[in-house]
């Protein structure tokens, strides 16, 4: 028994060559790389749309208050119409 425990691993798989080491090393950078790429694309995509929909929300809430102004004028000028026929059909 004592021979046995000096054994650390069996290593019954057989190592890699240093070749295949770096092809697979090489492998591993590439698919981090596109992951990251793809992580990043995602990301400015976001932040794009995001951009785009805070415009768009700024060009409606302007649009909203345009129309409310402009209502509260026809408004105004109509109540000034009423005025002046209700002060001309009490002439006739």
């Amino acid at each position: 028994m004592a021979g046995v425990s000096g054994f650390k691993k069996m290593n019954w798989a057989p190592k890699q060559s240093a070749w295949e080491e770096m092809q697979a090393a090489r492998a591993k950078r590439r698919q981090n790389m596109e992951d990251f790429m793809a992580r990043s694309n995602a990301l400015a995509a976001g932040f794009q749309r995001a951009a785009t929909l805070q415009i768009q929300g700024i060009g409606e809430l302007a649009a909203q208050n345009a129309q409310a102004r402009l209502q509260a004028k026809a408004k105004e000028m109509q109540a000034e119409l009423e005025a002046k026929f209700a002060s001309i059909s009490k002439l006739v």
